[in-house]
């Protein structure tokens, strides 16, 4: 059967292979730093967290030790698992870009021709950006309503690009890596709220990162892997319905970055409760209520993310980053909901429980204009005996959403604070500078290369003997 369309593949990778620090542009430069940063933070964060904790002793199984032993790609693994294992990374097209795009670049730096040009790394950001970005726009429903995890089965396309970038390979390779990479994917929101999920972005990095260098030493792929009639859109496609007419976005001579920014996580949870976060936490700030008289609180939101929030009594941490009650009444009762308040004894407090069992969800029939999934806003309504309702505002974006972005300072303090969750790594400022370097015309990756390396060293300690190894069968706890 004869490929529809145009060949994308082919004219994605030549267009991907033009691409030149010069074709940055100071919007794309300052959101590439902006995903750096924001990714370094995550990352420090969940260093600790039991899914990195598991592929410590997974990796260290044969005797091996720390870090230096590790291969690209399982530093992109492990980078890219810990990014995500917060569920406090960034989103766009659907998908956790930057959990992946990131590690995958800190993970290669090590094997790269020195020095790395610093505008080189954020290239590579950007042109992973476009690949997932093209490809992703070009289907018209979200993979989630299949129950596909778009992080898991997209980002191996994107990494794949940023790697195919830093590397610098020809139009001809780049096609190949996406080729392969079109193969890799995989991802089942069925595992939400399970240390699955944030492997699905240290997988996708890791894929990605394999296919580029497969395609670097020779190995080949379809010619049109992502628009044949059995390539990546329509095999993955829930409805069969993509978009295979549509010219290359970078036919138009700017990348996506440039006009459509990541937007960034201020709760760890996941992002289809955000708007009813912010909701709650008006409410909290204007006050005016006794918790423990509350006789229902109801939750308006779109059908699709209440079916992603699928926790209404989660048992532990991890479910709770996929529930909806208990993101709404950790905001009603403390007016935050932070890394204090992802933990387990907050999560068993009377209280908290008590208010979770009195939230009923109220799905809407108004859909967002523009983004697929979202309601077109989310609410919180209090209901107390004798007294009227009491309405939060109607919340259409999240706070940090690109079309409400979050300001330097408030940058700033997000990675001071995931800085802080753990000893030991680089202090923010350093941070910081290391990302500030790259956009520096004569800038190199040296300095981010080290962070990267402080941050591995402590996620991935001298591995336990095989021995030992399952003593510390249930990870660190946080």
């Amino acid at each position: 059967m004869a490929t529809p369309g145009f060949p994308l593949t082919r004219d994605l990778a030549a267009a991907l292979a033009g691409l030149r620090p010069g074709d940055l542009g100071a919007a794309a430069t300052q959101r590439a730093q902006i995903a750096f940063l924001d990714t370094l933070a995550v990352i420090a964060a969940g260093l600790s967290e039991p899914a990195v904790a598991a592929l410590a002793r997974t990796l260290g199984a044969d005797g091996g030790a720390g870090p230096a032993h590790l291969s690209a790609r399982d530093r992109a693994l492990v980078l890219g698992t810990a990014a995500h294992a917060l569920d406090l990374d960034d989103v766009a097209f659907g998908g956790h870009v930057s959990a992946v795009l990131v590690p995958a670049i800190l993970a290669l730096l090590p094997a790269l021709p020195q020095p790395v040009e610093g505008r080189r790394v954020l290239l590579a950001y950007a042109a992973g950006y476009e690949a997932w970005a093209e490809v992703s726009s070009r289907e018209t429903t979200l993979y989630h309503a299949k129950g596909a995890h778009p992080t898991g089965l997209l980002g191996p396309i994107g990494a794949a690009a940023a790697a195919a970038q830093l590397w610098q390979l020809t139009a001809g390779q780049t096609a190949q890596a996406l080729g392969i990479a079109a193969s890799l994917g995989a991802g089942l929101t069925v595992n939400f709220g399970t240390m699955t999920k944030p492997f699905h972005a240290g997988r996708a990095a890791e894929a990605g990162v394999f296919a580029a260098d497969l395609a670097r030493h020779g190995l080949t792929a379809a010619s049109d892997a992502l628009e044949a009639w059995n390539g990546f859109l329509q095999v993955h496609s829930p409805q069969g319905a993509v978009d295979l007419t549509r010219p290359l976005g970078l036919a138009g001579g700017a990348l996506r970055l440039a006009g459509i920014a990541p937007s960034v996580k201020r709760f760890p949870v996941c992002y289809a409760a955000h708007r009813a976060i912010d909701a709650a936490l008006a409410l909290h700030a204007a006050g005016g209520f006794d918790p423990d008289a509350l006789s229902r609180i109801e939750i308006l939101i779109s059908p699709r993310h209440s079916a992603t929030l699928r926790y209404d009594a989660p048992q532990t941490v991890a479910e709770a980053r996929f529930s909806l009650e208990f993101a709404v009444c950790t905001a009603l009762l403390t007016g935050q909901v932070g890394l204090a308040q992802l933990q387990a004894g907050w999560l068993a407090d009377p209280q908290l429980r008590r208010l979770m069992a009195r939230c009923a969800r109220r799905l809407s029939d108004s859909a967002d204009p523009v983004l697929e999934g979202f309601a077109a806003f989310d609410q919180v309504t209090l209901h107390r005996d004798g007294a009227a309702p009491l309405p939060s505002p109607e919340v259409a974006r999240a706070l940090g959403h690109a079309d409400l972005p979050l300001n330097p300072d408030q940058i700033a303090a997000k990675l001071a604070d995931c800085l802080a969750q753990a000893g030991g790594l680089p202090p923010a400022s350093q941070v910081s500078a290391a990302v500030a370097r790259l956009a520096d015309p004569s800038g190199t990756a040296e300095a981010l290369a080290q962070v990267a390396a402080a941050f591995l060293a402590l996620g991935l300690p001298a591995a336990p003997c095989p021995s030992t190894a399952g003593a510390a069968a249930h990870g660190p706890s946080r």
